[in-house]
């Protein structure tokens, strides 16, 4: 069994590729685009991304790419991917870099995060997914990956402290202690998205939830109460366990 707390490279692999896999039956997925890092703790010079020709439900532990700091694929396991998806390594790269407290990031263009991320009020309090991230959100300005000197520096510094994010007019970050806290910070702000696109489609009046009650909601999704995920991370194994047992190989 997976456990949220291994460091070890195999472990960390398998974590990764079981990220990618669940991205994948949540419907997180736009084709080959989008991506998932991993920290190496015991290979401080590199990281685990994906390879670009890869679509997530093909991605396994032993087809994740190792990645230099500097954007360059090294092949140090048989099959290994080695398309570079330079946007990917710029985000990527610039937050596990500036965040030394995190291990995992997942960048997505899932529907609903696109859409509440042009949405001029961002992420309201609507729910109580909405209320489990909206104490650790920030914001960041829409800019093309490749083509902005600093990208990386630049989400990072937006980023901040905070543990997700909402690209303008482009989708969603979150990042993660551990592959288990990086899932839920993901899952909860893409449900809190979903609702609120379904919400304001249907009535320009929403109810939001008070301050008071919110607060309460904040102190749940807080990070210095996490990590989060853990109780959850066992289930979500034994699911892919049971249906895609391939993706440790």
């Amino acid at each position: 069994m997976l456990t949220p707390s291994s460091d070890s490279a195999t472990q960390i692999r398998q974590e990764l590729a079981a990220l990618y896999r669940l991205s994948h039956h949540f419907g997180w997925t736009d084709l080959t685009s989008t991506h998932i890092s991993a920290r190496l703790p015991q290979d401080p010079g590199h990281y685990l991304l994906n390879s670009h020709d890869l679509m997530f439900d093909e991605i396994t532990a032993s087809n994740l790419t190792r990645m230099s700091f500097e954007g360059e694929a090294v092949d140090d396991q048989p099959g290994s991917g080695k398309v570079i998806n330079l946007a990917g390594h710029i985000i990527h790269s610039g937050i596990l870099n500036a965040r030394p407290d995190v291990n995992y990031v997942i960048h997505s263009h899932t529907r609903a995060g696109v859409a509440v991320s042009a949405m001029p009020q961002g992420l309201l309090p609507l729910s109580q997914h909405a209320g489990f991230v909206l104490g650790t959100l920030s914001s960041h300005p829409y800019q093309d990956s490749t083509a902005v000197e600093d990208e990386g520096a630049l989400l990072a510094r937006d980023l901040g402290s905070n543990f997700a994010m909402l690209l303008q007019n482009h989708g969603l970050l979150v990042a993660g202690r551990t592959a288990a806290e990086a899932f839920t910070y993901h899952y909860y702000l893409e449900m809190a998205c979903k609702i609120q696109v379904d919400i304001l489609g249907a009535t320009d009046k929403p109810i939001t939830i008070t301050e008071d009650a919110m607060a309460a909601l904040h102190d749940w999704g807080a990070p210095e109460n996490g990590p989060h995920g853990d109780v959850q991370w066992p289930s979500l194994i034994r699911m892919l366990e049971r249906t895609v047992p391939e993706f440790r190989s």
